[in-house]
């Protein structure tokens, strides 16, 4: 096994977590949210490690966007579900339809921002936000 696939297997884990979701519907909606929010965070984590605290190589960033895709999927498949079961039933267990579709909001931005701007595109808009660059003392 190579390094990259050893420090990718977060993204491999989401890949099978991804197989289990006939498995998952059974479970509680809450137990399914509680589980998403756990991969997000694992996504954060490995998105730190790997994009951040170092120079991603190609491979990292191929990886990380189809662990991204795959996080982005699932909640969208828990937002659905969560949506059909509150306005199926008014006893349905409370999800936090919201807190999901806001994750999932940040999840599309973190796509978009990483792998669909081009680096002069992304290096335009921080220079835009951030008005004084990197030598700024504030």
């Amino acid at each position: 096994m190579s390094t990259i696939t050893r420090s990718w297997s977060a993204a491999r884990r989401a890949s099978d977590q991804r197989r289990l979701v006939q498995v998952e519907r059974s479970q509680s909606l809450a137990a399914q949210a509680a589980r998403w929010f756990d991969r997000v965070k694992e996504f954060r984590a490995a998105t730190d490690e790997f994009m951040v605290l170092q120079t991603p190589t190609a491979a990292d960033r191929g990886f990380h966007r189809a662990y991204l895709v795959q996080v982005i999927a699932s909640g969208e498949d828990l937002f659905l579900l969560a949506q059909m079961q509150n306005i199926g039933s008014s006893s349905a267990e409370s999800v936090p339809l919201e807190a999901i579709e806001a994750e999932l909001e940040l999840l599309h931005a973190s796509l978009a921002g990483e792998h669909y701007l081009s680096p002069e595109k992304r290096d335009a808009i921080l220079n835009e936000v951030f008005a004084h660059g990197p030598q700024s003392a504030a």
